[in-house]
């Protein structure tokens, strides 16, 4: 018996979402093995069916826009005190 270890979210999500998707397993059974719970199995099979594969793909958590800018005013003044 060999144990298949995931190497990304992506392998992991469809790990336990492909059995369901093909009706091999039932969301209920498969909600009480999964470490990961019923709300995320649920959310993971309607993104599955909604996109495929390419929607199981993690998202970046990374800020889309810079908030905390540096003021202008700032960068000018750092330009004026290194200037010889």
């Amino acid at each position: 018996m060999s144990i298949h270890m995931t190497k990304t979210i992506k392998e992991e999500k469809l790990k336990w979402v492909l059995p369901i998707a093909r009706k091999e397993v039932r969301l209920i059974d498969a909600s009480k093995v999964c470490p990961h719970g019923k709300r995320s199995l649920e959310r993971w099979l309607a993104i599955y069916k909604a996109k495929g594969e390419a929607g199981l793909e993690p998202k970046s958590t990374e800020p889309k826009t810079q908030n905390e800018e540096t003021p202008i005013w700032i960068k000018e003044r750092a330009v004026k005190l290194s200037l010889p």
